[in-house]
């Protein structure tokens, strides 16, 4: 097999971590330095990942040999392509049970199943020193600006509404609309970026704008020593780096909303005790002018939904 062949088969940050127990001395050092934040190592050379780790230039030449490639810059290709099967392999995951015979229920089962351990893992990690500070920041802010790219920007628009249901004067804004708002930013706004692997670059140059105009950042992606979250003064990650590289493609907008319904109750509470001032006339406003359901009715017990112009016609819902 050829090399590029075999950099394409092999998932690199996989055979670090399965050899990181049997590792001893430097070679766990750049072992364990490259799991903490591989995302970093595709800007070092290999005078950096030797200080990052604390040990001489051979021992990284060794330890590259170590995992199985010729020298420095075949590992670092070897960590880009692991990062970046990120988000296909889930849908892998459930096109493989899409080719069984039982394909409708195998791929509902996968795909459930995948949903709830994202969940489980998120429950058991998520930093709550980050939650917390990032409630505090949401609710004494004037604005909240949440940007997302892609489909980054269906969380975003979901966190907005969640946040805005809390109380808050949150917008959900395009990357290129966020250009002009960011004119008016002030100290006390508050600017969350979402991003499912947390390396999009234009959110990220957004929110490292936005950060140097005085507004406090909040990052939030699936994984933790992101870049995002290194432009970010509150950096929140959903899953652990393992649970992301099984796949972020189908776990992250749950996973994200459910960060989404986190903030919003706690923000909720913290700002108004649970009770912002207009949500109950909101929504006795949309249970009688939006929804279709008992309708209020005449004298005659007629409602006016149920008014036709012959017995023929059929019943309107305006």
């Amino acid at each position: 097999m050829d090399s590029s062949a075999r950099y394409r088969s092999v998932d690199c940050l996989t055979i670090i971590e399965q050899r990181l127990p049997a590792l001893h001395g430097a070679s766990r050092r750049v072992a364990e330095a490259i799991v903490r934040d591989p995302w970093s190592i595709l800007g070092m050379t290999i005078y950096d990942v030797a200080a990052a780790a604390g040990v001489s230039l051979p021992s990284v030449t060794r330890f590259c040999r170590a995992v199985g490639y010729t020298g420095f810059r075949e590992l670092v290709q070897g960590i880009a392509q692991s990062l970046g099967r990120l988000e296909a392999k889930d849908l892998e995951n459930a096109e493989q049970a899409a080719d069984s015979p039982n394909a409708i229920p195998d791929v509902v089962r996968a795909v459930v199943r995948q949903q709830v351990e994202a969940l489980q893992v998120t429950a058991r990690t998520i930093d709550l020193e980050a939650i917390n500070a990032a409630t505090q920041a949401i609710a004494k802010a004037q604005h909240v600006y949440v940007l997302g790219h892609g489909a980054a920007h269906v969380p975003a628009l979901g966190m907005a509404v969640k946040l805005n249901w809390a109380g808050v004067a949150a917008v959900a804004t395009p990357l290129d609309m966020f250009t002009n708002q960011v004119v008016a930013l002030g100290p006390n706004d508050v600017v969350v970026g979402l991003s499912h692997q947390g390396r999009t670059r234009d959110t990220i140059d957004m929110l490292a704008l936005a950060h140097d105009l005085g507004a406090t950042t909040i990052g939030i992606s699936t994984v933790p020593q992101s870049p995002l979250g290194a432009v970010s003064d509150i950096s929140i990650a959903v899953l652990t780096p393992e649970a992301a590289r099984a796949g972020t493609f189908l776990i992250a907008f749950d996973t994200l909303m459910v960060i989404a319904d986190v903030l919003a109750a706690l923000v909720s509470e913290t700002k108004w005790a649970g009770s912002p001032p207009n949500r109950g006339d909101v929504v006795e406003w949309i249970e009688t002018k939006l929804r279709v359901g008992p309708l209020p009715r005449d004298k005659s017990g007629i409602s006016r939904y149920e008014r036709v112009e012959s017995p023929e016609a059929e019943l309107v819902v305006g």
